[in-house]
């Protein structure tokens, strides 16, 4: 039978069984609740029977019965000294009286009469029970007195329980506290009495009994409700231990299973933390394996065919390498952890095994698609208990090699002293944007056709002691690593901002910013950007946002739609270090851009005989094919720049022009090249 069919039989039986004993449980409270379940003693019949004796009690009284009515007639001449009413003598075969313990009622009919006007109209209810032979050798008494008062107006019903010890009785014989308590074991009998006791006002005073019942159950209820209670307190513990039982096997066979990510048949994080004790102490290399275009996968073929395009490279993979570690697992979506045996592959074997991950899996419907790794590897003679040391390893190996060709490193101390320094840095630039450490100088761009400075730069300095020396690139790149950069790039942003509408500034003049590709991924830039630009009065047209050509490998249509906003709101968009990425003519067509500025890599060498003149020309028709504005960086010598114009270059920039500058020096270096030329 399967788990499936078992379970659900098993959970039939229980549900069966729960329904039975659920109907057993009502049809016992309805029968202890019923007539059945009810025991009774009819005193009056009893007395006719001569089983139960029942007299009148008083001086001058008389006792006659009517059909099944008793009736006591009491004549009160002398007040004071007499007292009236009906004495019922229970049986008493063992000679210690009649137990009324299972009985829970008294059933009576009765009605008295007075011709007395200010006679107290309530009739007194005895219970007197036999006193033990220690309690009548203690107290010089045979009998407990309990009582209850009433009206006695025809039917009436008294629990028992409402009976109690008379006041009167333990005060006459002082009883103590120990005996004072309520015991109706042994009744010799039950008496209706007028609730004056004695009589204070004269007349005649008459009590008809025609109905005298105790009552109580057979079972008694909380007999019932116990028994019941146990019951269910019992069917609870088992069922609640039925649970546990089946949800264990239910864990052991699932356990596996919660273990894996079905969708690539690998182990998944906890699988990994589970099955890792198992290896430690063991000579192991740590393969960590980042899937660097994940994110894209995910974009251009959604998780489907992401997920079937990995499980079908494991598998690939598995059939070759399977015997050659203890564990494979993936960590997350795009991280993948394998524990080989033993020592490090060959090169021959590990290219092979780097091959098997990065060859392309054929999709049907949408051709050959392939994954972009990065490798992290650490040789570790014994693992370490702590699997947090080597994902710490091999994460700094990966990341040491994020953004270069480099597929795979090896984790060495050398690699760990970056990383830290890495990481100090990213504490250096927390610093220095809490202390407002940044500051921006500009570097002019030149018109030759106009002879004239027609726009500014913002370049981001430091003066932070431990930055001031570096160059912008080292902590820009450690700031993109870490998030740090939009921080950067707002700060930038209001920077110049604040700077450009503080100065007087001749009308025409126009400010660049570079910013993060990454802000293009945030849909949020747009309205921080905008509401930045706004509230400075600065005008949209005159902003030029710089974004690096090797952005355009990762373009999307969020990005492009975050370019259009902005050109839309009259800003232009520049394509800043052309020529040093890998852009196709089909990214140009599709880049919303205005300008291109040719990487200072080339203007540089442009002299030379290594071919930058031809590359230089052709990234010119490039610019005249799309309608780009075009301006040439790093133009170092007259030479170089006298070449360019030739060239048909119309905007520079570079020390040739002017080294940067505060802002409030552009108008007097656009003086000086007004009056004296370059």
């Amino acid at each position: 039978m399967s788990p499936y069919l078992e379970n659900f039989s098993s959970k039939i039986v229980y549900k069966l069984i729960f329904i039975l004993f659920l109907f057993l449980s009502i049809a016992v409270v309805f029968f202890a609740n019923s007539s059945y379940n009810t025991k009774t003693l009819d005193l009056i019949s009893m007395a006719e029977k001569n089983q139960v004796v029942i007299e009148a009690s008083g001086t001058d009284v008389t006792l006659t019965k009517v059909k099944n009515s008793f009736i006591v007639e009491c004549n009160i001449t002398v007040v004071g000294h007499d007292i009236c009413g009906l004495y019922i003598g229970l049986p008493d075969d063992d000679g210690i009286g009649f137990s009324l313990k299972y009985f829970e009622s008294l059933n009576f009919n009765i009605i008295e009469k007075s011709t007395s006007k200010n006679y107290d109209d309530r009739v007194r209810v005895f219970v007197r029970a036999n006193l033990s032979s220690e309690e009548k050798a203690s107290l010089g008494v045979k009998y407990k007195y309990h009582a209850v008062r009433i009206k006695a107006e025809g039917d009436g019903v008294v629990p028992l329980s409402r009976f109690k010890v008379e006041t009167w009785w333990e005060d006459m014989y002082k009883v103590p506290f120990e005996l004072a308590y309520y015991d109706i074991n042994n009744v010799s009998s039950i008496e209706f009495f007028f609730n004056e006791m004695p009589i204070v006002s004269p007349g005649k005073y008459s009590l008809s009994l025609s109905k005298l019942k105790v009552s109580g159950k057979i079972i008694h209820l909380d007999v019932v409700y116990k028994i019941l209670t146990l019951v269910w307190l019992f069917i609870a513990v088992l069922a609640i231990f039925s649970y546990l039982f089946f949800k264990f096997k239910e864990f052991k066979k699932l356990k596996g299973q919660a273990y894996k990510d079905s969708s690539v048949n690998l182990l998944n994080a906890l699988g990994f933390e589970a099955r890792y004790s198992r290896y430690v102490g063991k000579k192991v290399v740590v393969y960590r394996i980042k899937i660097i275009n994940w994110q894209k996968l995910l974009r251009h073929f959604g998780l489907a065919t992401a997920n079937h395009l990995l499980s079908k490279v494991i598998e690939r993979s598995a059939l070759r390498y399977k015997n050659d570690f203890y564990l494979s697992a993936r960590l997350n979506e795009n991280d993948l952890i394998l524990l080989k045996k033993g020592e490090r592959f060959s090169a021959e074997m590990e290219k092979d095994f780097l091959d098997s991950l990065l060859s392309s899996i054929h999709i049907i419907g949408l051709g050959d698609l392939c994954l972009d790794i990065k490798v992290g590897i650490c040789e570790e003679i014994s693992l370490p208990g702590n699997k947090d040391i080597i994902l710490e390893r091999t994460e700094i190996s990966i990341q040491s090699i994020v953004g270069s060709k480099s597929l795979l490193q090896l984790y060495t101390s050398e690699i760990s002293r970056e990383a830290e320094n890495k990481a100090h840095l990213e504490k250096l630039i927390e610093i220095a944007l809490n202390q407002d450490a940044f500051y921006l100088l500009y570097m002019p761009l030149y018109r030759a056709s106009s002879n004239k400075i027609v726009g500014v730069e913002a370049l981001l300095r430091c003066s932070l002691p431990e930055l001031y020396s570096l160059s912008p690139e080292v902590y820009v790149s450690v700031a993109e690593e870490t998030g740090l950069i939009r921080d950067i790039d707002l700060m930038v942003i209001e920077k110049a901002l604040t700077d450009f509408s503080n100065f007087e500034l001749y009308e025409d003049l126009t400010l660049s910013i570079n910013i993060s590709s990454k802000e293009l991924l945030d849909t949020s830039f747009v309205g921080h950007f905008e509401e930045r630009v706004l509230k400075s009065g600065v005008s949209f047209e005159k902003i030029c946002l710089e974004i690096t050509e090797t952005f355009l490998l990762d373009i999307d249509c969020t990005c492009i739609n975050t370019l259009n906003e902005i050109r839309g709101m009259g800003c232009k968009v520049s394509l800043d270090d052309f020529g040093t990425g890998y852009t196709s003519f089909q990214h140009l067509i599709n880049f919303p851009a205005d300008e291109i500025k040719i990487d200072k890599g080339f203007i540089s060498g442009i002299k030379s005989d290594q071919g930058y003149s031809v590359i230089v020309d052709s990234l010119f028709l490039i610019a005249d094919t799309y309608q780009y504005n075009i301006v040439a960086e790093g133009v170092e010598t007259k030479e170089i720049y006298d070449f360019l114009v030739d060239k048909g270059c119309d905007v520079f920039q570079g020390y040739f022009i002017s080294k940067p500058i505060p802002l409030e020096g552009v108008v007097l270096l656009n003086n000086k090249i007004d009056k004296d030329g370059l």
